[in-house]
């Protein structure tokens, strides 16, 4: 276990102060920030428009409409009056639909707003399309780089089992999903505490145990997916040892799973997790909208899961032909520089 974290240790300085990975995390926190705000402006000026056009549904709103009626409109003041005061109770109607629509978008974001739910908001993000790819170009760099540039020679000679390597990589790749997750959470925090509690109050339509229900599932969810995340990212890279294949096959298969066809595929499973809603894609999470099912979350990801540990588990046997070695079943053979030439047919 020593050697482990020793090989952790050495990994995690090699990975994270590099520019790749720094840069990712910059473009994480600054993304998620002004999303945040461009979001929760919206959010909160659409409840504000129309709250004020339902107190205007008044007889002497439809008196100051009438009044202000254009010459050519076709139709005189006194029958947009009558119109407008008969319309009135539909019409108000119809505002309580849109009020209610708009406040339950505000509820959903409002949790950005406190300090554990600007938590499970980096969550929702780390935990859907973005971090995953941001996973992908950690992985394609820093483990398939490994093997187009040569240099996971000198890294197998002195580390040869390659689940210690590739547990270390993955491990490294999980603490810049944390190390990411609270860049993203102080972000999120500063810019509600800074600006977007006066600007676009939102905090005030949701109670402190909805927000801790909020940001208890996105952190337990989100913390289950990224953990399998980095690991199925460096597996992926060490299996097909270039970045670029790398990282075309990883958006191929996110592609893929993420389709919201059947509420079996990994991606409606994440967002049932995650508690991610249809309406609000692009506003919170990236993330494509989860599929009704009555069969629970936990139940359709286990097929899932199990799939993955026999992948681990194939990979796993075929490690000395597939993974470390370049020739299949074939180890490399090194001889001292006092050795002479081999013998015809064979190696010293």
């Amino acid at each position: 276990m020593n050697t482990w974290f020793r090989l952790f240790g050495a990994e995690l300085r090699r990975t994270l102060i590099r520019p790749l990975s720094v840069g990712l995390l910059l473009l994480m926190a600054l993304g998620a920030t002004v999303q945040a705000l461009s979001v929760q402006d919206i959010a909160h000026g659409n409840l504000a428009q129309v709250r004020s056009g339902a107190e205007h549904l008044t007889p002497d709103g439809c008196a100051a409409d009438a009044a202000e009626l254009p010459a050519d409109a076709g139709v005189s003041p006194d029958v947009f009056y009558q119109d407008c005061v008969s319309n009135l109770p539909r019409t108000a109607e119809m505002y309580q639909r849109i009020e209610a629509g708009f406040l339950d978008t505000a509820a959903q974001l409002a949790p950005a707003q406190h300090p554990l739910g600007a938590v499970g908001a980096a969550f929702g993000w780390l935990a859907t399309a973005p971090g995953l790819l941001a996973a992908l170009l950690l992985a394609a760099h820093f483990t398939a780089g490994e093997w187009s540039r040569g240099t996971a020679v000198p890294l197998l000679l002195h580390e040869q089992r390659l689940w210690r390597l590739l547990s270390a990589k993955a491990a490294v790749v999980l603490a810049w999903f944390l190390a990411t997750a609270g860049a993203m959470s102080l972000s999120l925090w500063l810019l509600a505490v800074l600006h977007t509690r006066r600007s676009a109050p939102l905090l005030g339509h949701v109670s402190d145990s909805e927000v801790w229900a909020f940001a208890s599932q996105r952190i337990g969810a989100g913390s289950l997916v990224i953990v399998v995340a980095s690991f199925a990212a460096v597996g992926l890279a060490a299996a097909l040892r270039s970045p670029l294949r790398t990282v075309l096959v990883g958006v191929l298969v996110l592609g893929v799973l993420t389709l919201p066809l059947t509420a079996w595929l990994p991606g409606a499973v994440v967002a049932d997790a995650l508690g991610l809603q249809g309406h609000l894609n692009v506003w919170d999470h990236l993330w494509s909208a989860p599929s009704d099912s009555a069969v629970p979350a936990a139940a359709r990801a286990l097929p899932w899961l199990m799939a993955l540990a026999a992948a681990i588990g194939h990979g796993w046997r075929v490690r000395p032909r597939s993974l470390v070695w370049p020739t299949r079943g074939q180890r490399p053979t090194f001889r001292s520089r006092s050795a002479g030439p081999p013998a015809p047919g064979g190696h010293r």
